[in-house]
């Protein structure tokens, strides 16, 4: 005997009660918020009855909200919640929470800046009733000068969509501007990596079966895939994935590289750790030597370009050959233009 649906009940895969549950867990897990559309597909039911299973959360006294992102209208928890437990901080932790508010700067326009800023509110909130904390103006006692950071406020929305991929394990869709791959491209998204105040994506290409490296403000077209979940390696380890780069490109052979500089430089290379594996070694004439075995790179080659003559590469032969053909473009550039200036002035 077939049994029908009782009327006035929309049908789906789950009880009411279920779908409550399910319903509150999706927005606890997007604090960025969710499209009701998208609700209702993950769901199997109509907009309609999302619209009524969010009334019936607000009657169970869960405090929803809802966002307008780029025209588009999203529903989420409230974010105006007080702690009934306000948490008191010394000056001291004060002060190191105001440093760390600032490094998060070069992340304005992402939900990483927007995230933290209302927290650290809270955090504030907690210790007003401190009459040590008013008016300390700590943010102001530290500064934060990033190395040309990148401008995330436009690309909002693809942010949210990474967002939601990484924290529910959903495969992304997407065009990559500047990559050798054609078309729509999908990724099993793992992790966000911040490098040289820019965010990447770490994830496994669905087609090509390997982990790549993806630049956020270079993804267009972003969408997370309800219907598309898949299932993280347990076996992944980021920082495996970086063994053995200098900075963030890995693959290829590793190489012994020496490197020298000259007593002026010297101290800058000693107070700085540019790779794990390193081995600085002072010289009688004040100038320093640093060893590392890494794959070779751009970055690599950057990095010893930015010194000047004051570096001078002994091994490998390979980045020899590449920094020194570097140079003698460099110098036959300087060398047209000297020219074309003697010209004008005869």
């Amino acid at each position: 005997m077939v049994r029908r649906s009782t009327p006035g009940r929309p049908t789906g895969k789950y009880t009411q009660a279920v779908r409550l549950f399910q319903l509150f867990h999706r927005l606890e897990n997007s604090p960025e918020g969710v499209r009701i559309d998208d609700l209702a597909r993950e769901l199997d039911v109509t907009p309609r009855s999302v619209r009524r299973d969010l009334k019936a959360l607000q009657g169970a006294e869960i405090e929803l909200e809802s966002v307008d992102n780029e025209g588009e209208r999203r529903v989420r928890l409230a974010r105006t919640g007080k702690s009934t437990e306000p948490i008191r901080m010394t000056r001291f932790q004060r002060y190191s929470l105001a440093a760390v508010r600032r490094a998060f700067d070069v992340l304005e326009g992402t939900p990483f800046h927007d995230d933290l800023s209302q927290l650290f509110a809270k955090l504030a909130q907690g210790n007003a009733a401190d009459p040590n904390a008013a008016n300390e103006g700590l943010a102001e006692r530290f500064v934060y000068i990033p190395d040309a950071p990148k401008n995330y406020k436009k690309f909002k929305d693809q942010l949210y969509e990474i967002y939601d991929g990484v924290l529910r394990s959903l495969t992304l869709s997407f065009l990559y501007d500047g990559g050798t791959t054609m078309g729509m491209r999908r990724l099993e998204p793992y992790c966000l990596v911040l490098y040289r105040n820019g965010l990447y994506l770490v994830g496994k290409d669905v087609a090509k079966k390997e982990f790549r490296t993806f630049a956020v403000e270079r993804m267009r077209r972003v969408r997370a895939l309800p219907q598309a979940p898949f299932t993280r390696d347990p076996m992944f380890d980021p920082s495996k994935l970086f063994d053995g780069a200098f900075g963030l490109i890995a693959g290829g052979e590793r190489h012994k590289v020496v490197v020298e500089f000259e007593a002026r430089v010297a101290t800058w290379i000693e107070e700085r750790e540019w790779h794990p594996s390193q081995k600085v070694t002072r010289q009688v004439d004040g100038g320093v030597t640093i060893e590392f075995d890494v794959a070779l790179s751009e970055e690599l080659v950057s990095w010893v370009l930015r010194w000047g003559a004051s570096a001078r590469v002994i091994e490998p032969a390979g980045l020899i050959e590449r920094v020194r053909n570097q140079f003698l473009r460099a110098a036959a550039q300087y060398g047209e233009v000297a020219s074309t200036a003697s010209s004008a002035a005869n």
